[in-house]
Formats: C-alpha cells, structure tokens, sequence
C-alpha cells in the first residue's frame, strides 16, 4: 500500500532497505524518533482523536528532555507528570552527544512501545523500532540500559508521562471506550442490497454501521466486527493542552455529561427552515451534487495552481458565498504571484475528475496513513527540508540548531492537535450528527421534496436536481431490473468495483447510495459534526504559520507528485500524472477541509465550524507556548518590530513591497 504523504520521508526505506544511511547527520533525533511514531501510527486503528493525544504526549516530552540539555527547566512544560530524579550532568548533553541520542533513543522507543504494543501492525513497528535504535546507537535497547545512565533517563521519562495521563479522561486502560454513549439509531448493514425500505428512529443523530463480521479500517486493518461503535464520543472529558476552562460548556443529554468546547450551537436539524446551505436537505445534497464532479469521464479541466486555487479570505459565517455550489470548491481567487520569488505561479491543468478523486483521498488519509493530525506533521517535516527553510523561531532572531527548533514545534504542534481533538470530539459526542451517507439515503427513501404537485412528494425527501436526482420515469433503464422503481428518486452516483478497481458512475435507486471510500470502510466511526479535519488543519495551519514566521510555504510552495494511475485505493487512477500545489498552509487547510465534501463525509455545516473552532483552538495553543516561551527563556521575539516588514523576517525587502502592492494595488489609481 501506498503512503499518503508530502514528504520523501524516511518511512518508505524502514521496511524496504538497511537503515544504515540512516543517522544524526541527516535528521535531529527528535525528528527521527518523531517520524518512528508517525510509522507506529500507520499500523494502528484510524483513531485520530487517540493519536493526537499520543502526538502531545510525545512531543512534550521530547520538547522538555531538550529543553534540559539547554540547561533550562523542561519538567515545568508538564506539570502533570512526576519527574524522576535528573541527572546532573545533562546539562552536558548537547544535541550531538552519546548521551543526548541514547536518552532520546530510550525515551521514543519505550513511549511508542508502552502505546502501540496492542496495534494491529506491531510486529511492522517494532521492526522498525529495533531496526532505528540499532542504527542510531550501535547497540540495542536492553543493552543501552544496562550500560547508559542517559538512557535510563529517557526510559523512565516515558513510563513517568505514560502513569501521569493513565486517568486523563481518555480512558486508555480500557483501550479507549465510551464511558456514556448510546446510539440513538439501529446500524445500518451496508453489505445489503435491496428495496429503498431505508429509515432512521432519528435523522438528525448518528447511525452506526455493520459490516456483516469483518470490518477493515481506515488505516487497511481488519477487525472482526459486526458494529463498529463510536470512537472517542466522551473525549471533551480528556484533559487539554491549552484549553481554558473558559471554553466548555457541561451539556446533558441521554443521562450523560458532555463537556463541550468552543460550543457552536447545534447544527441545522431537519425540517428546520434555512435557505442557506447550512440547512439540512440542501447541505446533504450538496454531497452528492459534489461527487458527481468525481466521475473518470468529467471532460472539465481545471486550473489546481495557486495562481486560481486558495487565498480564500470569506467570511465562513455565510456559508453560500463560500463555496462555489456548480463548480465545486470554494471562491478562493488564488494568488498573482508568489511573494517569495516575485514571479507568477505557473498554470496548472487538470481534470477535475482526477483532481476531485486525488484529493478524496490525499486528504481522507485512508490505508497506510498517519491519520489528520500526523498527516500535518509530515506536512511540517517536508516543509523544514526545504533547502531554504528558515531556522530561526517564528521567523525571528537567530537561526536555531535543528533539533532545538524542532522540538519547540513538534510541541507546539502536538499540543494543537490534541487540543483540536478534544474540541472537534466533544461537539460530535453531544450533538451526535448523522452522516451523509444515512441523511441521503434517508431522503432518498422519502421522495422528493421540490414540487408538491409532483409524484413521490415528501417534505422530507431529496431535492431533485438536474443529472443528480431525477424522477424514474416509464422507459427508464432502472425499470429493467426494478420495476417497482418507477416514480422513486434515482441518484447519479460513484460505484466501486472492488473486484476489477474500475468504478462507473451509474444511475441507481437511492438506498445504495455510497461515499467515495472502500466499501469496507464506508465513512469514520463516529458523528459528523464538525468536521475533524476541517478542525485539525485550520488549527495547524495557523500555528505553523506562526512557528516559521510565514504564512507561505518554504519557497513560496507546498507540492506533493501525485503518479498516474498509482495513487488512488479506492479505485484505478488517476488517468494523468500532475502535482498538488499550495501557496501557504491555510490554502492546504482549506483544500483539506473541502475534499470532505467532495469524498461524500461531510456538509458545509460540518466544514465551516470546524474551520472557525480549529482557529480557537489555535489561539488557544500558540498563546500557551508563548506563556511556557518566556518562562523557559525563549523568548527571541524582539520588543518591536518593524511597521514595513510584512512577511515578517526580520528585514524590509523587495518581497515586503510585492506583498504592499497584492494587498493595495487594485484599489490604487496609479495613474
């Protein structure tokens, strides 16, 4: 199986070739060990709101083993956990020593081991582990302890974080099950395949779904189970990063208690008037409309570069004037030019139905994937080997060693996702949202519901729009092999083929409606509302941009090759080779965030609030760091900075001037 990631990671040489040329000299430690629980994360069960948690654990503690060897006082950057004894010399251990490796060495290991040992693909990580900590330190784990101090150090550093969040509100002992959830609604069996008898005892809530015995996850592990239940439906109980307690609201529901942050109200529910795409009927449809623009055979060709994609700017309030409804995507002019080189983007043309697929599944990080929140920081990895990368903290004062500003990144970052888990996941335990693929299927099952003078009118049925839902009429193909089909709702569709990797788009009765996934996955385990991806990258997007001083990719451009036809899972494709393309990481968000759509997971009004709490929780991260900065002695921001230094690098230059005149420009009269 593929990787879906941005970099030319070192993941790909771990089960292939000799991690001989794997050393310090070509990564920091912590990145190294930072890319082994990215690896570790891949074997797992697609559990995002887990593995964010174990991203934070992770990273905090690599940030304060680092800070150490400073000679500042990592242990405050946790004031949860109980610190063993220090020993005296770390302050000797700088970032090229023995000690400093094999400490990290220890920690990373024994961290990933006391999480992961349960996955499915352990026998795959611990390979890898051994292979990594063989490379890196000459010798193996049980060795190193019994002869490095520095190594027991970092042992017993990992135990201490992993007893300290034992009873977090996460529920890990009891590997991480709902301590107060009842689904409202009876599972929906997708292997059947039958009349358009489908229903909900409650449209508005989630359903679960069954898979006749064998489930096979998001991230290609197969589980033998009938009903995957809700992953994470008690998560606002987990104890935050950076989270005020400010920000939650102890909602009541079914004999539960919900801690809820950044509560955004309820979503639009059924039957509840609102003519924007927040409402119910229109947002589901939507979904469908938009995967229509999937299909192999769609002749439209689009320009994917960010001279017309991204620097989205609208207000998310106002959801209809955010998304381009016919088109697809949103109303994101793009950029004139790129504020780092001075020069144009290049155009670059695509089809839009290998581009719509493509992002389905580049962003739904399906099989092999590290999950939304590591996805961002491979995203984070690839954007510091960029040879021009700039070094120095929020892109002021002077360039720091490699692994120091790593560290501070992976920490801040780590914390981020967590934060961002645990406010996207007390939103969907409580409010407990349906799924596109119930809501269509639902309306589907009821009729039509734009014109009561037609046949088959239900004022909660589907809107019937032209080449997505149309009525069966006499002479209709469908006909053929239904006959009791005629008046019903059809739906112009994606259907996988499993067997042969070639998919059609076909007209079918509505209650087989399916999102663009495998038919052994279907859709996520647990509420749509909001969006966790649409929550995880506009948080990230935010806080990287803070961390490297830029809004803008290293270069002005983020880019990932995407092959033909040996990129997509779910099907063959796509039919040409091209590259994604992002100006800045809020334009990478904002893809992420509307390929849900497109992938048939998520409505506008799961996307847009998601986006608004992912810039809360954002907020949130990048002023708690900033607090611990100046406590620990980082504080390399300058008292003032410069009023005409507007990428903020420290100096006024002629990419200052280019960013005046993108801004101003085409409101000044030059004459």
């Amino acid at each position: 199986m593929k990787k879906l990631l941005l970099s030319k990671t070192l993941c790909f040489a771990l089960m292939t070739v000799s991690l001989s040329s794997w050393s310090q000299a070509m990564e920091p430690p912590v990145q190294q060990w930072n890319e082994l629980l990215l690896e570790a994360i891949r074997n797992d069960l697609a559990r995002p709101n887990v593995h964010a948690r174990n991203l934070h654990h992770f990273s905090s503690g690599q940030y304060a083993l680092h800070l150490l060897t400073e000679g500042q006082d990592g242990t405050s950057a946790d004031g949860n956990v109980t610190w063993p004894s220090i020993p005296g010399s770390i302050g000797t251990w700088t970032a090229d020593t023995d000690e400093y490796r094999d400490m990290m060495a220890t920690y990373a290991y024994r961290f990933i081991a006391l999480r992961y040992a349960a996955a499915p693909g352990w026998s795959e990580t611990v390979a890898a582990l051994n292979a990594a900590f063989v490379s890196t330190t000459g010798t193996t784990p049980n060795v190193l302890l019994n002869s490095s101090p520095a190594a027991a150090f970092g042992f017993d550093i990992a135990n201490a974080i992993n007893e300290a969040y034992l009873n977090d509100g996460a529920n890990q002992i009891n590997d991480y099950a709902n301590t107060c959830y009842v689904p409202a609604n009876d599972p929906l069996d997708v292997t059947e395949e039958g009349p358009c008898d489908f229903s909900l005892n409650d449209p508005n809530r989630w359903q679960p779904l069954s898979f006749g015995g064998s489930f096979v996850d998001q991230a290609g592990n197969e589980t033998f189970e009938d009903v995957v239940p809700f992953s994470g439906a008690n998560w606002g109980n987990v104890t935050p990063f950076a989270l005020q307690n400010s920000d939650v609201s102890f909602l009541n529901r079914d004999g539960c208690v919900y801690p809820v942050y950044f509560d955004p109200g309820p979503p639009k529910l059924l039957g509840e008037a609102d003519g924007s795409l927040y409402n119910w009927q229109t947002g589901f449809a939507l979904v469908a409309r938009w995967q229509t623009q999937l299909n192999v055979d769609d002749a439209v060709v689009v320009d994917i570069s960010p001279r017309s994609v991204g620097n989205l700017n609208a207000d998310p309030t106002f959801p209809d004037h955010l998304y381009r409804q016919f088109e697809g995507g949103d109303i994101g002019p793009g950029h004139a030019f790129n504020p780092i080189t001075g020069e144009p983007y290049e155009a670059e043309m695509v089809y839009r139905g290998d581009f719509t697929r493509v992002l389905a599944e580049f962003w739904a990080d399906g099989p092999d994937s590290e999950t939304p929140p590591g996805h961002w920081f491979t995203i984070l990895n690839d954007a510091t080997s960029h040879p021009d990368f700039d070094w120095r903290w929020n892109g002021r004062g002077e360039p720091m060693e490699h692994g120091a500003w790593l560290a501070r990144a992976y920490r801040l970052l780590g914390g981020t996702m967590h934060d961002a888990a645990i406010a996207a996941w007390s939103i969907k335990g409580y409010y407990d949202f349906v799924r596109p693929i119930s809501a269509i299927r639902y309306m589907l099952a009821k009729g039509q519901c734009t014109d009561p003078a037609m046949g088959n009118f239900d004022s909660e049925g589907i809107p019937l729009i032209e080449n997505v839902f149309e009525i069966i009429e006499a002479g209709d193909p469908i006909l053929n092999s239904q006959p009791e089909a005629l008046g019903m709702v059809k739906v112009h569709q994606w259907v996988p083929n499993p067997q042969t990797g070639i998919p059609s788009f076909e007209w079918r009765t509505g209650c087989s409606w399916w999102p663009y996934q495998r038919p052994t996955f279907v859709t996520p385990p647990f509420a749509g509302y909001v969006s966790g991806h649409s929550t995880f990258s506009r948080a990230a997007a935010e806080v990287l941009a803070y961390a490297t001083g830029s809004e803008y990719f290293p270069g002005g451009l983020g880019t990932y090759e995407v092959e033909a036809n040996n990129f997509l899972a779910f099907e063959s494709g796509p039919t040409e080779s091209f590259t994604l393309q992002w100006a800045t990481y809020r334009d990478a968000a904002d893809q992420c965030a509307l390929s849900r759509i497109w992938g048939g997971i998520h409505p506008p009004m799961d996307d847009i609030r998601g986006r608004m709490i992912g810039s809360e929780v954002a907020e949130r991260a990048i002023a708690a760091y900033e607090e611990d900065a100046i406590d620990d002695g980082n504080d390399t921001a300058p008292d003032a900075t410069c009023p005409g230094d507007l990428d903020a690098n420290g100096t006024v230059g002629t990419n200052d001037l280019l960013l005046l005149l993108t801004a101003f420009g085409a409101e000044c009269d030059l004459g």
